[in-house]
């Protein structure tokens, strides 16, 4: 019984740790699929005087949700100098409970890319310079 015990202790410690790790790595599925977004707004643009101004408005029509379909593309601004593209998190999706990071965004603006990073409620990550970005 002790030994029972002692597991279940032990599960209760290492099971949030776990799905850190399991979300950390899904995250991995929305940069993927800003990165795609990002080659073909580089295309589009070679061809026209912006950058596109929604994801359905690319010549080679990627598409609007992530390689593994844990987050949905969208550009959120768009214009000559530069994009802001995001990807947030399905409400389906088991990504959906990274209150952290549920949004990760790209700005290209002036030649110049960021990436940023927002919580559940929308806030922007400012304490923890893009934790939720790999480095």
């Amino acid at each position: 019984m002790i030994v029972v015990g002692v597991i279940g202790v032990l599960a209760l410690i290492a099971y949030p740790q776990f799905a850190e790790s399991v979300r950390k790595g899904r995250r991995a599925d929305a940069m993927a699929g800003l990165l795609r977004l990002q080659q073909s707004q580089e295309r589009y643009r070679g061809s026209q005087p912006v950058y596109a101004s929604a994801v359905a408005s690319m010549p080679d029509s990627p598409p609007s949700d992530s390689p593994e379909r844990h987050y949905t593309l969208t550009i959120d601004e768009f214009g000559a100098g530069g994009y802001k593209m995001s990807a947030t998190a399905k409400s389906g999706s088991p990504q959906y409970a990274d209150t952290k990071c549920r949004r990760l965004m790209v700005w290209m603006h002036d030649g110049t890319v960021e990436t940023k990073s927002f919580d559940a409620s929308n806030a922007e990550d400012t304490t923890n310079a893009n934790r939720c970005w790999v480095r």
